[in-house]
């Protein structure tokens, strides 16, 4: 089984204004419609695709939710959200709870929070409480500017604060930080995603070297899609110097693992 595990789809009142969202010369590769997700899965051969909505002001956040509930059915699975400065948080994080829901996705950049804020420690310390693991954006971003609120230096902080809560840090643990990642990440018990990255971003050589010292069994396969093709992710990946075991467990068996289904 083929497990993307770092996919975006839109609502269609939305739609057409996320995928102009994105300055040049970055464009997406399908249309962001679950329709084209789905679709794309289908020609790269991927047998599930995990969605990452995203609650980007606390007012929303039932919205958000509501409609990934909607949407998290066959092919696609999804996240939930929620916004730390929500007052109601208590609430929408059990509604969460309550749809089966494994995780959420949170972005510190378009969010406007960081890890370290001491405000937020009891939503970490629920989301542990209840089982709930944490995806968050990690590095640059293109769509804004340094110093970022995900360096690895500082979600390493992040995680011996709360050691018992489950991390997956996107971007490899910090988009063009791999250094970094090398130097705070690698080989701590937290798992890092592969959206985004492909040799126009980090060197084969370095790739593997990363995953070795994380250890692939805490590596999970990812596209961003649609803002990386699905079949161009997957080729890199293959392409890499890895063994036929290392890849299955980054292409699927690691992620079902935390999605607790059949791989």
């Amino acid at each position: 089984m083929i497990i993307d595990f770092h996919t975006h789809m839109y609502p269609e009142k939305i739609r057409e204004r996320a995928m102009a969202a994105i300055p040049p010369p970055y464009r997406p590769a399908i249309d962001g419609s679950r329709a084209g997700l789905i679709r794309s899965m289908e020609i790269n051969g991927i047998d599930l695709s995990l969605n990452l909505p995203l609650v980007n002001t606390p007012r929303n956040a039932r919205g958000v939710n509501a409609w990934a509930q909607m949407e998290n059915h066959g092919p696609i699975r999804m996240l939930g959200s929620l916004h730390p400065e929500d007052p109601a948080w208590k609430e929408n994080l059990q509604w969460v709870c309550d749809q089966g829901m494994p995780g959420l996705k949170l972005h510190p950049e378009y969010q406007l929070f960081t890890f370290d804020d001491e405000r937020f420690f009891p939503i970490w310390e629920a989301c542990e409480e209840k089982g709930l693991f944490i995806l968050t954006h990690a590095g640059f971003d293109i769509c804004f500017q340094p110093p970022f609120k995900t360096d690895p230096e500082k979600l390493a902080a992040f995680h011996k604060r709360f050691p018992g809560l489950t991390l997956v840090l996107a971007h490899l643990g910090g988009m063009k930080m791999w250094d970094d990642v090398e130097k705070y990440l690698a080989g701590l018990p937290v798992y890092l995603d592969t959206a985004m990255i492909d040799e126009n971003w980090i060197t084969p050589e370095q790739m593997t070297r990363i995953i070795r010292k994380h250890g692939a069994d805490r590596i999970l396969f990812g596209s961003d899609s649609p803002w990386m093709d699905q079949g161009s992710s997957l080729r890199f990946l293959r392409s890499l110097d890895l063994t036929e075991k290392e890849k299955a467990a980054i292409l699927g068996e690691n992620a079902a693992g935390l999605l607790k289904i059949d791989c």
